[in-house]
């Protein structure tokens, strides 16, 4: 029997005495944590946006190389996705995961394509091969990829940076886990269909539908990519059978194909073209463009303009083309013919002036059947891009610097850039608007792309940083 009398019961039922720490320790508990809010702030102001392909525990995990010539504008109107693959050697956390705050500390890090920032610093020592922008008016943002570090530690430094004042700054956006262009391996273009939809290719290719984070390996059937563009939610791309080594992805190849996908979608199908051109066979790769976000084109390495519904539906062969490509040229650059999409169809041919000189004419076409000759360019060195976003708007990218017309091509005038043009010259050229475009120097060690607000007459240096 318990005794009426327990001791228990009287230490339960009596007044509880609370136990305070010893003097000072609540100091020094708010001193630690001052100390680590602070170096919690120094790893996260080190970051870069560089991605690792170590096997890091962090969750699963998205408008140069070649920057193809004769893009439409860089400004997106709609873009795609394919079958998620590993990349060869990496895990799937590895070749999933999103950019490390720092290439040393692995902190995790998503950061992703926005109208205003992501907060995150952009990588550091960024050397640019691509650019793209999606959006009109204050929603106009855009995006860079490359290769950056140091500290970037590993073969896989691809990166990116986003921009919502069109240059003025960069921030760091998330970027797949894979080398620069090797081989069949790596990517060194961007295009975003939106700010959420876009896709790193070139060779290989990476779908995103967050903007930025995560992003997925695409299957290309074992195939390259060669070109992507997109518009009004349907994305087109060329896929080649190449066996270029290095960063001559698009070199050595026997035979290209025209792919269709959608923003979002996991599956890429061949489009039903003309027959003949199923299969393209040729080292000259073809050129694609959407023009007006409705008809799509491209020209073939015989000459051939096709033209399809960018919606779906049926192909035709439009007509012939004063030139065709020429070779893929080292870096897989496209040579020769240079295609672009503006309110009309724009062509540069190089042909043999008097005296044996080569100079460059400017081909315009409302609908790839008839071209008519617009003027001459003159000597500009070797074409490598051409663009436009206006009606008698041309501007045309080359290995001496950058020309442009407002009368169709029949005159011409020299870009200024406040100093030399660029070693090399530009390998793209794009117009977002009439006055707005953007140049991707052909030599990416320079750390920048160039902008203009005049519509191509002068254009001023960008550095990614």
């Amino acid at each position: 029997m318990t005794s009426p009398h327990d001791e228990i019961d009287d230490w339960l039922g009596g007044e509880v005495r609370p136990l305070y720490p010893p003097a000072g320790a609540l100091d020094r508990i708010r001193l630690r944590a001052r100390r680590r809010k602070t170096r919690q702030a120094v790893f996260a102001a080190a970051g870069c946006a560089v991605v690792l392909a170590a096997a890091v525990t962090v969750p699963q995990l998205v408008t140069g190389g070649r920057q193809p010539a004769g893009h439409n504008p860089p400004v997106a109107a709609g873009s795609a996705t394919s079958p998620g693959q590993q990349s060869g050697g990496h895990s799937a956390a590895a070749s999933t995961a999103g950019p490390v705050a720092n290439a040393s500390s692995l902190l995790p890090e998503r950061s992703y394509l926005s109208t205003t920032t992501s907060g995150a610093p952009a990588p550091p020592h960024f050397r640019p091969t691509s650019v793209t922008f999606v959006g009109v008016g204050p929603s106009l943002v855009g995006a860079v990829i490359g290769q950056a570090g140091p500290p970037c530690q590993t073969s896989d430094c691809t990166s990116l940076a986003g921009t919502s004042d069109y240059g003025s700054s960069w921030y760091g956006v998330s970027a797949p886990v894979t080398p620069g262009p090797d081989g069949s391996a790596g990517v060194s273009q961007l295009r975003f269909a939106n700010i959420h939809d876009g896709w790193a290719f070139g060779p290989a290719l990476y779908e995103t539908s967050g903007g930025g984070w995560p992003w997925h390996r695409e299957d290309t059937f074992g195939q390259r990519v060669i070109d992507v563009e997109a518009a009004s939610g349907h994305a087109y791309a060329v896929f080649g059978t190449c066996t270029g080594t290095g960063p001559d992805y698009a070199a050595t190849c026997t035979s290209f194909s025209l792919y269709t996908s959608a923003p979002g979608s996991t599956t890429w199908a061949p489009v039903a073209v003309p027959a003949g051109f199923a299969q393209m066979a040729s080292s000259a790769a073809p050129t694609l463009v959407i023009s007006g976000g409705a008809t799509v084109y491209v020209l073939t390495p015989s000459g051939q303009v096709l033209s399809g519904p960018v919606a779906g539906g049926t192909w035709q062969s439009a007509g012939q083309a004063p030139c065709k490509p020429g070779p893929v040229q080292a870096g897989s650059q496209q040579s020769g013919a240079q295609l672009a999409a503006g309110p009309a169809l724009l062509l540069s041919c190089e042909t043999q002036a008097a005296g044996g000189t080569t100079q460059t004419v400017l081909y315009t076409s409302p609908d790839g059947a008839s071209w008519q000759n617009a003027g001459v360019v003159g000597s500009t060195g070797t074409p490598a891009s051409l663009a436009s976003a206006a009606t008698g708007q041309a501007v045309l990218a080359t290995s001496n610097g950058i020309y442009y017309s407002a009368d169709g091509g029949k005159t011409w005038g020299t870009a200024t850039f406040g100093g030399p043009v660029p070693t090399g010259g530009f390998s793209y050229v794009g117009m977002t608007n009439q006055s707005q475009g953007v140049a991707v120097p052909a030599n990416a060690q320079l750390g920048e792309i160039f902008v203009t607000s005049n519509g191509g007459q002068t254009w001023s240096p960008s550095p990614v940083t």
